[in-house]
């Protein structure tokens, strides 16, 4: 059951581009969404650091609150002690300001982690489809001869 080598070829290229390449994509599109959480961990951060530095004029807080399908209606909070966060599968939890600020940091300390090994697959992958055509060229190299 001796394979030919255009046949091993085709095997390699196939797996390459179905198996190692799609792994590639799912890893970068995980990175791009942990980042863009990071990202909206970060600001929050800035925010919670604003409400608590309490440099907020004589009415509170006035900001706008989107009701759904980008319509926003003015809103004004005047008790700016307490925040809302989702942590996550909708579901949200009061904190107070400092808790707040801790939990958030720590989210984005295993934001950071998560991403690190996202990373680290990445670069394997990369890798394993190097191997890869390092072993078709040989595979092609050797049928030349």
């Amino acid at each position: 059951m001796d394979v030919s080598i255009p046949e091993k070829v085709l095997r390699y290229e196939t797996f390459i581009n179905d198996v190692l390449k799609e792994d590639l994509k799912k890893v970068n599109h995980r990175q791009q969404q942990v980042n863009a959480e990071i990202s909206e961990f970060l600001q929050l951060k800035n925010t919670i650091q604003t409400l608590a530095d309490g440099h907020l004029g004589e009415g509170g807080l006035k900001t706008k609150m989107d009701i759904g399908c980008n319509f926003y209606v003015q809103a004004n909070v005047t008790d700016t002690s307490k925040i809302m966060i989702n942590i996550g599968l909708g579901h949200y939890l009061e904190f107070a300001l400092p808790d707040a600020l801790r939990y958030v940091e720590k989210r984005v300390s295993l934001l950071t982690q998560q991403m690190e090994k996202l990373r680290k697959d990445s670069a394997h992958t990369k890798a394993n489809i190097k191997l890869v055509l390092g072993g078709l060229e040989y595979l092609q190299n050797s049928q030349k001869k």
